[in-house]
Protein backbone atom coordinates (compact mmCIF):
# COMPACT_ATOMS: atom_id res chain seq x y z
CA UNK A 1 0.00 0.00 0.00
CA UNK A 2 1.20 3.06 -0.69
CA UNK A 3 2.21 6.09 1.71
CA UNK A 4 0.69 9.47 1.58
CA UNK A 5 3.78 11.91 1.11
CA UNK A 6 3.45 14.00 3.92
CA UNK A 7 1.51 13.91 7.15
CA UNK A 8 -0.02 16.46 9.55
CA UNK A 9 -0.97 13.76 12.21
CA UNK A 10 1.23 13.34 15.36
CA UNK A 11 4.30 11.54 15.46
CA UNK A 12 2.55 9.12 18.08
CA UNK A 13 -0.56 8.66 15.16
CA UNK A 14 1.55 8.07 12.54
CA UNK A 15 3.91 5.27 14.59
CA UNK A 16 0.15 3.93 16.21
CA UNK A 17 -1.57 3.88 13.10
CA UNK A 18 0.34 2.89 10.40
CA UNK A 19 1.26 -0.97 9.73
CA UNK A 20 4.76 -1.89 10.94
CA UNK A 21 7.56 -1.81 8.29
CA UNK A 22 10.70 -4.36 7.68
CA UNK A 23 13.02 -1.96 9.75
CA UNK A 24 10.54 -2.07 12.84
CA UNK A 25 10.72 -5.73 12.65
CA UNK A 26 14.50 -4.93 12.47
CA UNK A 27 14.71 -3.71 15.24
CA UNK A 28 11.97 -6.02 17.69
CA UNK A 29 14.30 -8.85 16.64
CA UNK A 30 17.69 -6.72 18.00
CA UNK A 31 15.84 -6.14 20.88
CA UNK A 32 15.42 -10.01 21.84
CA UNK A 33 18.53 -10.22 21.12
CA UNK A 34 19.40 -7.99 23.50
CA UNK A 35 17.22 -9.31 26.53
CA UNK A 36 18.84 -12.71 25.47
CA UNK A 37 22.32 -11.06 26.35
CA UNK A 38 20.47 -9.67 29.46
CA UNK A 39 19.61 -13.42 30.42
CA UNK A 40 23.13 -14.75 29.76
CA UNK A 41 24.35 -12.53 31.62
CA UNK A 42 22.15 -12.57 34.96
CA UNK A 43 21.44 -16.35 34.74
CA UNK A 44 25.41 -17.14 34.46
CA UNK A 45 26.31 -16.92 38.04
CA UNK A 46 23.53 -19.96 38.63
CA UNK A 47 25.46 -21.64 35.47
CA UNK A 48 28.37 -21.25 37.28
CA UNK A 49 27.40 -21.92 41.26
CA UNK A 50 27.82 -25.29 41.73
CA UNK A 51 31.71 -24.87 39.99
CA UNK A 52 32.19 -22.14 42.13
CA UNK A 53 30.88 -23.48 45.14
CA UNK A 54 33.30 -26.05 44.71
CA UNK A 55 36.35 -24.21 44.24
CA UNK A 56 35.67 -22.10 46.79
CA UNK A 57 34.07 -23.94 49.30
CA UNK A 58 31.41 -21.13 50.31
CA UNK A 59 27.85 -21.55 52.39
CA UNK A 60 24.62 -22.08 50.18
CA UNK A 61 23.76 -18.41 52.24
CA UNK A 62 27.01 -16.83 50.76
CA UNK A 63 26.14 -18.55 47.35
CA UNK A 64 22.52 -16.79 47.52
CA UNK A 65 24.50 -13.51 48.43
CA UNK A 66 26.48 -13.29 45.05
CA UNK A 67 23.38 -14.73 43.40
CA UNK A 68 21.46 -11.53 44.55
CA UNK A 69 23.86 -8.86 43.82
CA UNK A 70 23.48 -9.39 40.36
CA UNK A 71 20.00 -8.20 41.31
CA UNK A 72 20.79 -5.58 43.63
CA UNK A 73 23.09 -4.31 41.13
CA UNK A 74 19.82 -3.61 38.92
CA UNK A 75 17.86 -2.38 41.69
CA UNK A 76 20.59 0.80 41.82
CA UNK A 77 20.48 1.53 37.79
CA UNK A 78 16.87 3.28 38.62
CA UNK A 79 19.65 6.04 39.98
CA UNK A 80 20.39 6.07 36.34
CA UNK A 81 17.42 4.99 34.77
CA UNK A 82 16.41 8.80 33.94
CA UNK A 83 19.41 9.40 31.52
CA UNK A 84 16.94 7.22 28.82
CA UNK A 85 13.98 9.82 29.51
CA UNK A 86 16.50 12.69 29.14
CA UNK A 87 19.75 11.83 27.06
CA UNK A 88 17.28 9.09 24.76
CA UNK A 89 16.93 5.29 24.46
CA UNK A 90 19.93 4.45 21.92
CA UNK A 91 22.83 5.86 23.91
CA UNK A 92 21.38 4.51 26.95
CA UNK A 93 21.05 1.22 25.27
CA UNK A 94 24.78 1.28 24.50
CA UNK A 95 25.66 2.63 28.12
CA UNK A 96 24.57 -0.40 29.43
CA UNK A 97 26.06 -2.91 26.81
CA UNK A 98 29.47 -1.26 27.94
CA UNK A 99 29.04 -1.42 31.82
CA UNK A 100 27.63 -5.37 30.94
CA UNK A 101 30.74 -6.14 28.82
CA UNK A 102 33.04 -5.16 31.51
CA UNK A 103 31.30 -6.62 34.42
CA UNK A 104 31.10 -9.97 33.16
CA UNK A 105 34.86 -10.18 31.84
CA UNK A 106 36.17 -8.70 34.77
CA UNK A 107 34.16 -11.47 36.94
CA UNK A 108 36.19 -14.06 34.42
CA UNK A 109 39.34 -13.06 36.69
CA UNK A 110 37.86 -12.98 40.25
CA UNK A 111 39.94 -14.59 42.67
CA UNK A 112 37.88 -13.30 46.08
CA UNK A 113 34.34 -13.54 46.79
CA UNK A 114 34.06 -9.54 47.64
CA UNK A 115 35.42 -8.94 44.06
CA UNK A 116 33.15 -11.80 42.25
CA UNK A 117 30.04 -9.88 44.16
CA UNK A 118 31.12 -6.49 43.09
CA UNK A 119 31.43 -7.41 39.36
CA UNK A 120 27.81 -9.23 39.82
CA UNK A 121 26.88 -5.85 41.22
CA UNK A 122 28.02 -4.22 37.99
CA UNK A 123 26.65 -6.51 35.25
CA UNK A 124 23.49 -6.07 36.89
CA UNK A 125 23.72 -2.50 37.02
CA UNK A 126 24.16 -2.71 33.03
CA UNK A 127 21.26 -5.22 32.75
CA UNK A 128 18.61 -2.71 34.65
CA UNK A 129 19.38 0.18 32.82
CA UNK A 130 19.23 -2.06 29.47
CA UNK A 131 15.46 -3.61 30.18
CA UNK A 132 13.21 -0.42 31.50
CA UNK A 133 15.25 1.20 27.73
CA UNK A 134 14.33 -1.73 25.34
CA UNK A 135 10.80 -2.25 26.74
CA UNK A 136 10.35 1.59 26.02
CA UNK A 137 12.13 0.95 22.63
CA UNK A 138 9.64 -2.04 21.76
CA UNK A 139 6.66 -0.04 23.28
CA UNK A 140 7.74 2.94 20.89
CA UNK A 141 8.54 1.11 17.62
CA UNK A 142 5.73 -0.87 17.34
CA UNK A 143 1.91 -0.20 16.38
CA UNK A 144 -1.07 -0.32 18.12
CA UNK A 145 -2.55 -3.76 16.84
CA UNK A 146 1.09 -5.36 17.83
CA UNK A 147 2.32 -3.31 20.89
CA UNK A 148 1.68 -6.71 23.19
CA UNK A 149 3.24 -8.59 21.29
CA UNK A 150 6.43 -6.67 20.52
CA UNK A 151 7.12 -6.29 23.97
CA UNK A 152 6.50 -10.18 25.00
CA UNK A 153 8.59 -10.91 21.91
CA UNK A 154 11.44 -8.62 23.67
CA UNK A 155 10.70 -10.13 26.76
CA UNK A 156 11.43 -13.51 25.85
CA UNK A 157 14.64 -13.01 24.66
CA UNK A 158 15.77 -13.35 28.38
CA UNK A 159 14.66 -16.78 28.66
CA UNK A 160 16.00 -17.22 25.03
CA UNK A 161 19.47 -16.13 26.50
CA UNK A 162 19.10 -18.88 29.47
CA UNK A 163 18.12 -21.59 26.99
CA UNK A 164 21.10 -21.20 24.70
CA UNK A 165 23.40 -20.10 27.36
CA UNK A 166 22.33 -22.83 29.48
CA UNK A 167 23.30 -25.42 27.08
CA UNK A 168 26.26 -23.70 25.84
CA UNK A 169 27.68 -23.39 29.79
CA UNK A 170 26.90 -27.35 30.01
CA UNK A 171 30.08 -27.66 27.55
CA UNK A 172 31.95 -24.83 28.32
CA UNK A 173 31.71 -25.68 31.86
CA UNK A 174 32.70 -29.35 31.62
CA UNK A 175 35.46 -28.71 29.14
CA UNK A 176 37.25 -24.86 30.72
CA UNK A 177 35.59 -24.12 34.00
CA UNK A 178 33.45 -21.59 35.25
CA UNK A 179 35.29 -18.71 33.91
CA UNK A 180 35.03 -19.64 30.73
CA UNK A 181 30.98 -18.94 30.86
CA UNK A 182 31.82 -15.54 31.74
CA UNK A 183 34.64 -14.80 29.35
CA UNK A 184 32.26 -15.89 26.34
CA UNK A 185 28.98 -14.00 27.94
CA UNK A 186 31.30 -10.77 28.30
CA UNK A 187 32.57 -11.30 24.03
CA UNK A 188 29.10 -12.15 22.86
CA UNK A 189 28.09 -8.22 24.51
CA UNK A 190 30.66 -6.63 23.42
CA UNK A 191 29.82 -7.69 19.37
CA UNK A 192 26.36 -5.69 19.79
CA UNK A 193 27.93 -2.55 20.80
CA UNK A 194 28.52 -1.72 17.10
CA UNK A 195 25.65 -3.35 15.84
CA UNK A 196 23.64 -1.29 18.08
CA UNK A 197 25.47 1.92 16.75
CA UNK A 198 25.11 1.30 13.77
CA UNK A 199 21.36 -0.01 13.48
CA UNK A 200 19.80 0.96 16.31
CA UNK A 201 18.07 4.72 15.53
CA UNK A 202 17.09 6.85 18.46
CA UNK A 203 12.66 6.48 19.38
CA UNK A 204 10.73 9.49 17.38
CA UNK A 205 8.19 9.28 19.88
CA UNK A 206 10.56 10.06 22.66
CA UNK A 207 12.12 13.24 20.45
CA UNK A 208 8.73 14.23 19.69
CA UNK A 209 8.37 14.47 23.67
CA UNK A 210 11.85 16.56 24.30
CA UNK A 211 10.96 18.72 21.37
CA UNK A 212 14.52 21.01 21.03
CA UNK A 213 16.38 22.32 17.83
CA UNK A 214 16.58 20.18 14.87
CA UNK A 215 13.91 17.58 16.74
CA UNK A 216 11.47 17.77 13.48
CA UNK A 217 15.08 16.90 10.74
CA UNK A 218 15.91 14.27 12.93
CA UNK A 219 12.36 12.83 13.47
CA UNK A 220 11.72 12.81 9.99
CA UNK A 221 15.07 10.58 8.71
CA UNK A 222 13.83 8.55 10.82
CA UNK A 223 10.64 8.26 10.10
CA UNK A 224 12.03 7.43 6.32
CA UNK A 225 14.31 5.13 7.29
CA UNK A 226 11.05 2.98 9.05
CA UNK A 227 8.77 3.61 5.69
CA UNK A 228 6.68 6.10 7.07
CA UNK A 229 5.75 9.86 5.55
CA UNK A 230 7.27 12.80 7.39
CA UNK A 231 5.23 14.82 10.17
CA UNK A 232 5.04 18.80 10.58
CA UNK A 233 6.02 19.46 13.79
CA UNK A 234 8.13 17.94 16.45
CA UNK A 235 6.41 17.68 18.73
CA UNK A 236 2.92 15.43 19.54
CA UNK A 237 0.01 18.45 20.60
CA UNK A 238 -0.97 16.11 23.43
CA UNK A 239 2.83 16.19 24.66
CA UNK A 240 3.24 20.35 24.61
CA UNK A 241 2.68 21.12 28.22
CA UNK A 242 4.09 17.84 29.61
CA UNK A 243 7.65 17.50 31.36
CA UNK A 244 9.39 14.65 32.74
CA UNK A 245 9.29 14.54 36.40
CA UNK A 246 10.06 11.20 38.08
CA UNK A 247 8.62 12.36 41.53
CA UNK A 248 4.80 11.79 39.39
CA UNK A 249 5.35 8.44 39.42
CA UNK A 250 4.11 8.61 43.07
CA UNK A 251 1.88 11.54 42.62
CA UNK A 252 -1.99 11.21 43.03
CA UNK A 253 -2.26 10.21 39.24
CA UNK A 254 0.11 7.50 38.97
CA UNK A 255 1.14 6.60 42.95
CA UNK A 256 -1.70 3.59 42.77
CA UNK A 257 -0.90 2.36 39.36
CA UNK A 258 3.28 2.27 40.36
CA UNK A 259 2.33 0.60 44.14
CA UNK A 260 0.37 -2.33 41.90
CA UNK A 261 2.72 -3.18 39.73
CA UNK A 262 5.67 -2.81 42.09
CA UNK A 263 3.94 -5.08 44.50
CA UNK A 264 3.26 -7.73 41.80
CA UNK A 265 6.05 -7.46 40.29
CA UNK A 266 8.14 -8.26 43.55
CA UNK A 267 5.89 -11.29 44.70
CA UNK A 268 6.49 -12.90 41.21
CA UNK A 269 10.43 -12.19 40.51
CA UNK A 270 10.77 -13.79 44.11
CA UNK A 271 9.57 -17.15 43.03
CA UNK A 272 10.84 -16.64 39.84
CA UNK A 273 14.85 -15.76 41.03
CA UNK A 274 14.59 -18.49 43.93
CA UNK A 275 13.69 -21.39 41.23
CA UNK A 276 16.51 -19.52 38.64
CA UNK A 277 18.63 -19.07 41.02
CA UNK A 278 18.93 -22.24 43.24
CA UNK A 279 17.49 -25.02 40.82
CA UNK A 280 20.91 -26.43 39.39
CA UNK A 281 22.20 -26.33 43.06
CA UNK A 282 19.08 -28.05 44.72
CA UNK A 283 19.42 -30.52 41.76
CA UNK A 284 23.24 -31.55 42.13
CA UNK A 285 23.06 -31.71 46.24
CA UNK A 286 20.39 -34.23 45.11
CA UNK A 287 22.96 -36.19 43.42
CA UNK A 288 22.76 -35.28 39.94
CA UNK A 289 25.94 -34.13 37.90
CA UNK A 290 26.26 -30.15 37.11
CA UNK A 291 25.76 -30.76 33.59
CA UNK A 292 22.48 -32.72 34.19
CA UNK A 293 21.36 -29.81 36.35
CA UNK A 294 22.23 -26.92 34.21
CA UNK A 295 20.49 -28.63 31.33
CA UNK A 296 17.39 -28.61 33.33
CA UNK A 297 17.84 -25.14 34.20
CA UNK A 298 18.42 -24.16 30.70
CA UNK A 299 14.73 -26.39 29.90
CA UNK A 300 12.92 -24.20 32.28
CA UNK A 301 14.20 -20.84 29.92
CA UNK A 302 13.08 -23.39 27.03
CA UNK A 303 9.64 -23.12 28.57
CA UNK A 304 10.23 -19.72 28.86
CA UNK A 305 10.19 -19.07 25.61
CA UNK A 306 7.33 -20.93 24.94
CA UNK A 307 5.34 -19.06 27.37
CA UNK A 308 6.15 -15.83 26.08
CA UNK A 309 5.72 -16.35 22.38
CA UNK A 310 2.34 -18.55 23.73
CA UNK A 311 1.29 -14.76 25.98
CA UNK A 312 2.09 -12.55 23.09
CA UNK A 313 0.10 -14.04 20.85
CA UNK A 314 -2.94 -15.04 22.62
CA UNK A 315 -3.54 -11.52 24.94
CA UNK A 316 -5.53 -9.79 22.19
CA UNK A 317 -8.23 -12.50 22.61
CA UNK A 318 -7.95 -13.55 26.07
CA UNK A 319 -6.72 -10.68 27.93
CA UNK A 320 -3.16 -9.81 29.46
CA UNK A 321 -4.54 -9.28 32.41
CA UNK A 322 -6.31 -12.56 32.23
CA UNK A 323 -3.29 -14.38 30.87
CA UNK A 324 -1.21 -12.46 33.37
CA UNK A 325 -2.60 -13.92 36.67
CA UNK A 326 -3.03 -17.29 35.37
CA UNK A 327 0.62 -17.51 34.68
CA UNK A 328 1.49 -16.64 38.41
CA UNK A 329 -0.78 -18.58 39.99
CA UNK A 330 0.39 -21.50 38.25
CA UNK A 331 3.87 -20.72 38.73
CA UNK A 332 2.70 -21.18 42.59
CA UNK A 333 1.14 -24.41 41.67
CA UNK A 334 3.84 -26.20 39.55
CA UNK A 335 6.93 -24.86 42.12
CA UNK A 336 5.05 -27.10 44.66
CA UNK A 337 4.69 -29.92 42.32
CA UNK A 338 8.60 -29.70 41.68
CA UNK A 339 9.06 -29.97 44.99
CA UNK A 340 7.35 -33.32 45.43
CA UNK A 341 9.06 -35.03 42.70
CA UNK A 342 13.03 -34.53 42.89
CA UNK A 343 13.76 -38.04 42.32
CA UNK A 344 12.70 -38.42 38.91
CA UNK A 345 15.14 -36.31 36.44
CA UNK A 346 12.84 -36.67 33.27
CA UNK A 347 9.74 -35.59 35.24
CA UNK A 348 11.84 -33.21 36.88
CA UNK A 349 12.42 -31.56 33.28
CA UNK A 350 8.96 -31.98 31.72
CA UNK A 351 7.63 -29.91 35.48
CA UNK A 352 10.90 -27.53 34.75
CA UNK A 353 9.73 -26.51 31.16
CA UNK A 354 6.01 -25.85 32.39
CA UNK A 355 7.62 -23.83 34.91
CA UNK A 356 8.83 -22.03 32.53
CA UNK A 357 6.04 -21.48 30.09
CA UNK A 358 4.15 -20.14 33.40
CA UNK A 359 6.74 -18.11 34.92
CA UNK A 360 7.53 -16.32 31.94
CA UNK A 361 4.50 -15.80 30.71
CA UNK A 362 3.33 -13.57 34.54
CA UNK A 363 6.94 -11.96 33.57
CA UNK A 364 5.36 -10.88 29.95
CA UNK A 365 2.11 -10.05 31.01
CA UNK A 366 3.97 -7.26 33.96
CA UNK A 367 6.16 -6.29 31.06
CA UNK A 368 3.54 -5.54 29.06
CA UNK A 369 1.44 -3.85 31.65
CA UNK A 370 4.11 -1.55 32.46
CA UNK A 371 5.18 -1.09 28.92
CA UNK A 372 1.42 0.75 28.58
CA UNK A 373 1.23 2.15 32.04
CA UNK A 374 3.06 5.16 31.73
CA UNK A 375 3.37 8.24 29.74
CA UNK A 376 6.05 8.36 26.85
CA UNK A 377 7.68 11.46 28.98
CA UNK A 378 8.24 8.81 32.12
CA UNK A 379 8.40 5.85 30.57
CA UNK A 380 11.85 4.64 31.44
CA UNK A 381 12.07 5.91 34.53
CA UNK A 382 8.74 4.78 35.26
CA UNK A 383 9.00 1.05 33.93
CA UNK A 384 12.86 0.97 35.94
CA UNK A 385 11.10 2.10 38.87
CA UNK A 386 9.12 -0.79 38.76
CA UNK A 387 11.38 -3.07 37.63
CA UNK A 388 13.86 -1.93 40.13
CA UNK A 389 12.34 -2.14 43.77
CA UNK A 390 10.16 -5.02 42.42
CA UNK A 391 13.29 -6.88 41.59
CA UNK A 392 13.96 -6.12 45.20
CA UNK A 393 11.91 -9.95 45.47
CA UNK A 394 14.97 -11.08 43.26
CA UNK A 395 17.29 -10.04 46.45
CA UNK A 396 15.18 -11.41 48.76
CA UNK A 397 13.84 -15.28 47.06
CA UNK A 398 17.33 -16.30 46.85
CA UNK A 399 19.33 -14.75 49.72
CA UNK A 400 15.79 -16.31 51.80
CA UNK A 401 16.62 -19.41 50.25
CA UNK A 402 20.13 -19.93 50.71
CA UNK A 403 19.73 -18.93 54.66
CA UNK A 404 16.86 -21.53 54.68
CA UNK A 405 18.73 -24.60 53.21
CA UNK A 406 21.49 -23.42 55.58
CA UNK A 407 19.07 -23.61 58.67
CA UNK A 408 18.10 -27.30 57.64
CA UNK A 409 14.57 -26.56 55.56
CA UNK A 410 14.20 -29.30 53.17
CA UNK A 411 14.69 -27.79 49.72
CA UNK A 412 10.85 -29.31 48.67
CA UNK A 413 9.53 -26.84 51.77
CA UNK A 414 11.60 -23.99 50.65
CA UNK A 415 10.08 -24.66 47.12
CA UNK A 416 6.66 -24.15 48.04
CA UNK A 417 6.83 -21.27 50.37
CA UNK A 418 8.15 -19.11 48.01
CA UNK A 419 6.53 -20.34 45.01
CA UNK A 420 3.57 -19.56 46.82
CA UNK A 421 4.66 -15.57 46.45
CA UNK A 422 3.81 -15.66 42.82
CA UNK A 423 0.17 -16.25 43.27
CA UNK A 424 -0.27 -13.80 45.80
CA UNK A 425 1.07 -11.38 43.20
CA UNK A 426 -1.10 -11.68 41.20
CA UNK A 427 -3.82 -10.55 43.85
CA UNK A 428 -2.40 -7.42 43.18
CA UNK A 429 -2.14 -7.42 39.40
CA UNK A 430 -6.05 -8.33 39.34
CA UNK A 431 -6.50 -4.64 41.08
CA UNK A 432 -4.44 -2.31 37.82
CA UNK A 433 -7.05 -1.65 35.47
CA UNK A 434 -5.82 0.05 31.67
CA UNK A 435 -7.91 1.93 29.72
CA UNK A 436 -7.15 0.30 26.21
CA UNK A 437 -6.27 -3.14 27.06
CA UNK A 438 -7.67 -6.05 29.72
Amino acid sequence: MATPEHSTGSVSKVLNDAPMGAMQVFIIILLVLLNALDGFDVLAITFAAPGISEDWSISRAALGAVIAANVIGAGASVFLAPMADRIGRRPTVLVSLVIMTIGMLLTAWVDSLAMLTACRLLTGLGVGLMIPSITAVAAEFSNNRRRDLAVSAMTIGFPLGGLVGGFVAADIVEAAGWRAIFTAGGLATAAFIPLVWFALPESPEYLASRGGPGALQKINIILKRLGHPPVDEARSPELKKESADPRELLGPGLRMLTVLLISAYFLHIMAFYFFSGWTPKILTDAGYTQSAAIATSAITSMGGVVGGVLVGLASAYLGLKRLAVASMVGTSILMAVFAMNTGDLAILRILAFALGVFMMGGIVGLYAFLARAFPARLRVTGCALAVAIGRGGGVVGPVLGGVLLDAGMKASAVLIAIGATAALGALFLLRVQLRDNG
